[in-house]
Parts: structure tokens; sequence; C-alpha cells
């Protein structure tokens, strides 16, 4: 782990993070690897794409809850809707991106925290909500897609599942955003 995730997010749920990496053949593929996954990340409404679990569909809603037809920025909206189950939101609180030439490195993160509609435990306030990283990174020949969590509610629910989607659904979203 690197500068923004260490210094954002250094008090994980053990065992709620999740990471998919791929090696590339050179470190220019890598870098077209890491721009590629950089624009699937940030093209929120084709995620339905990427996810395994079935009938899942995302939203972008720009900060006054329109929905909008762009890449995903700082204060936006991701509406998660799945059949069957209670739709979830998240916010959009950070856009990252951090180059580190002389270690061959670069990261993008998209900081996340599900909307205060969203939450069902009223004993948490705006500081002790649940926050997610996805991680975009590049080290030399590897690119990464990570998933880390961190101010989890104590429920009987899996920390990704605070986020709108099951674990695997998270992890076949993470492999597909560097593959």
């Amino acid at each position: 782990m690197y500068a923004n995730q260490y210094l954002t997010f250094n008090q994980f749920v053990p065992g709620q993070n999740m990471e998919h990496t791929i090696i590339a053949d050179t470190i220019e593929y890598a870098e077209d690897s890491f721009v590629d996954a950089k624009e699937r990340l940030l093209d929120v409404k084709n995620w339905k794409r990427y996810c395994a679990q079935p009938g899942v569909n995302f939203i972008l809603k720009d900060s006054h809850g329109r929905e909008v037809n762009r890449r995903a920025h700082k204060g936006d909206h991701i509406n998660i809707q799945m059949p069957g189950a209670e739709h979830r939101c998240c916010v959009i609180e950070a856009l990252e991106y951090d180059d580190y030439p002389d270690l061959h490195m670069e990261t993008f993160t998209m900081r996340i925290r599900p909307c205060a509609h969203s939450v069902n435990n009223e004993e948490y306030d705006d500081e002790h909500l649940a926050e997610a990283a996805i991680i975009i990174e590049r080290r030399n020949k590897q690119v990464f897609a990570i998933f880390y969590t961190r101010n989890m509610a104590v429920t009987d629910q899996p920390a990704a599942s605070q986020f709108g989607l099951t674990e695997t659904a998270w992890n076949s979203l993470l492999s597909r955003f560097v593959d």
C-alpha cells in the first residue's frame, strides 16, 4: 500500500479488503492497462457489464439528484439497484490521482461513502460512516484493482454489502476493471 491509500485508509476491517492483479508483459502495456482500468472505474453507468450479480443496475446522479450520462465526478451519487433488494446509494467523496515516476508507480482512487439516507444505523454520525476506496494502481508491470473499507458498522452483513453489492459482485467488478 502506498501514499494516499495509507494516509486515508489506515484502519482496515480484516478480511473485508479485496484485490485483483494482472501482470503485463511490458511497462508500456501496464501503463495502457492502468488508463483503461481508470476509465472503466469512472464509467459507472457501464459497471453492470462488469458485475457478476445478475440484474444489478448502476445509475450515476449528480449532486442535485439528476441522472447524468458522463464519467463520475466528485460529489456524484452512485445508485445501486438490485432485483429483490433494497436500493443502495454511495456518494463519491474524492477522486485522487498520484504519480510516482521514480517508483514507476501511479494510483487513481475513488473514495465512496454510503449516502446518509442509505444508512440504517442511527448510531453513526457523518464522521463514523463506513468508507471505502476503490483503487486502480500500477507498480512497474503490475496493475491492481483494490477495494478497501474502514469504519464499518457492526452488523450481520459483510462490509462489502454495506456498499450495495455482495463480495462476489465487488470482486467481479475489480477483476473486470483491470482485465
